[in-house]
């Protein structure tokens, strides 16, 4: 029931997207994000970009974590895409949610120290406070699915810092 609902938010908000103007988009902001934490008590780093207009945005991101062999986690390499709604944005604060797609590179996940390619779709979850015009600070959950692999586990969560910097 779960990947029947991120589907169809995903959906619902890349057609929001798409009705967006190519003029709109083409005008919008650009945000880059640095992102620190930790996943399944193994360190976590990556960044991330937001191309917006509006209260829409399309992107991308790439998030890398270590191995913690006391929490069985390997270490693994993530690249999505996202389609990014700012339900809040007053003020100083922005709250938004980003369903999306990945791909996840995990590196000796099994017992045998064999590498595993996941596919799935991510749930982002984040908040920033603007310090500034240009830089925030926040913090965002992200929540990776695997759809296919039986190998690895269903999903790979990240809890990070954030730094952004707009343009």
């Amino acid at each position: 029931m779960k990947k029947l609902i991120i589907i169809f938010a995903g959906i619902l908000m890349s057609g929001a997207v798409h009705a967006q103007s190519v003029e709109g988009i083409k005008e919008g902001s650009n945000t880059v994000r640095l992102l620190l934490g930790a996943s399944q008590s193994a360190f976590s780093g990556g960044v991330a970009y937001e191309r917006r207009s509006g209260t829409f945005g399309v992107g991308g991101f790439l998030l890398s974590s270590t191995k913690d062999s006391d929490a069985n986690k390997p270490e693994t390499l993530t690249f999505g895409l996202d389609v990014t709604s700012h339900l809040i944005d007053k003020n100083d604060l922005d709250v938004y949610i980003s369903p999306g797609i990945a791909v996840t590179n995990s590196d000796a996940a099994t017992s045998a120290g064999d590498d595993d390619t996941l596919f799935g779709p991510t749930l982002k979850i984040g908040t920033v406070y603007s310090l500034n015009h240009g830089w925030g600070v926040g913090l965002e959950y992200l929540r990776v699915f695997n759809w296919f692999s039986e190998k690895s586990p269903a999903q790979i969560d990240f809890a990070n810092l954030v730094v952004s910097y707009s343009f």
